[in-house]
């Protein structure tokens, strides 16, 4: 008889931005889907003490559904989804960042709730290492998934070069959104007519990058959508001819494996875990040289790329293979199951 659990779901970003985030929206639906009830929590106040169980999003914020699990005596799964949970340096500039640039408070939480989490998920191989590092003892590999029944190929035309990120500073900075920006003017060079959008929310970089755009003469190209319905994410995806992510690390990559399972070619750098999400099935740049970027955007939009067996075709059997919503939810049912082979007495 299948078990039916009280669950908290638990991520220490607003609600609003939860129900943005495609990563909650596919864990809620798993739970839900596999018949538990489910407590949605966004601070420590609104963590109900005794649930069956609590699943908690990033290792630092897990701290406060910690507290309450041990408190409570209840198993807690930790999804290590972040960089918060890696060793990460910039690539130009050395910098430390990700664990090495949180605060000490921050990475005290983080190396304790990996150490005392009853499961510890990371959604990529890239992050494995750096999390045992920092105190788990067998985390689970649980990738990211994708509804490929939303994000599919779509009979209508495609118009744009994509890229998805937030417009704050330091986002641009890992997502190197200022060199998809100076790639653009090299792209028109071959293709005039191409047409370019990055949708995000115009953060505290907005106005710099739209000068910058202007100083370019490419405002007329690029177009900065601002944010989005999540429902209309699939939708601006299947309307692109390419998507670009060119980050400087990625723990995962969920918006590449989207335009991925819609069909659309991939630009993206060889860094963090999306070598190990694209494989052999995308275009890989050097996010630091605009010309690069220039360079792959350009094989994306040269004609005669969807033949049987092409790029576009490839990508979107990659995704189905291997980062399906089906194969993510039957992971976390089988670890739920582990942690309870019978019925919880109340």
């Amino acid at each position: 008889m299948p078990i039916k659990l009280n669950i908290c779901f638990f991520s220490n970003e607003s609600l609003e931005q939860l129900q943005k985030e495609q990563y909650s929206i596919q864990d809620i639906n798993i739970l839900t889907d596999l018949g538990h009830q489910v407590t949605i929590a966004t601070s420590f106040r609104e963590v109900p003490f005794g649930c069956d169980l609590y699943f908690s999003w990033w290792a630092s914020g897990s701290i406060f559904p910690l507290i309450k699990a041990r408190l409570s005596g209840r198993p807690i799964i930790v999804v290590a989804g972040g960089n918060e949970a890696v060793f990460y340096r910039d690539s130009v500039t050395s910098a430390p960042l990700g664990y090495l640039a949180a605060p000490w408070y921050k990475k005290l939480a983080t190396r304790l709730c990996l150490r005392l989490a009853n499961r510890v998920l990371v959604v990529s191989k890239f992050m494995t290492k750096d999390v045992k590092t920092l105190g788990a003892k067998n985390p689970i590999l649980v990738p990211n998934s994708v509804d490929t029944t939303l994000f599919k190929k779509a009979s209508g035309s495609r118009h744009f070069v994509t890229s998805i990120f937030n417009l704050d500073e330091d986002v641009v900075r890992i997502k190197r959104g200022e060199n998809f920006i100076r790639s653009i003017p090299h792209v028109i060079q071959t293709f005039p007519e191409a047409k370019f959008i990055i949708i995000g929310r115009k953060g505290n970089a907005f106005n710099r990058l739209a000068a910058l755009a202007k100083d370019l003469g490419i405002d007329q190209h690029l177009d900065f959508i601002g944010n989005i319905e999540n429902t209309l994410v699939a939708h601006w995806m299947q309307s692109s001819l390419a998507y670009v992510q060119i980050s400087d690390t990625e723990t995962f990559g969920v918006a590449i494996a989207e335009a991925m399972s819609c069909g659309v070619p991939v630009v993206v750098s060889y860094r963090g875990a999306i070598p190990d999400l694209v494989g052999d099935d995308g275009i890989y740049v050097d996010q630091n040289n605009p010309a690069s970027v220039a360079e792959g955007i350009c094989t994306a939009l040269s004609a005669g790329m969807e033949t049987e067996g092409g790029l576009e075709t490839r990508s979107r059997d990659r995704i189905e293979r291997y980062y399906s919503y089906e194969s993510r939810k039957q992971k976390i049912a089988d670890i739920i199951s582990d942690l309870f082979p019978y019925a919880p007495r109340h």
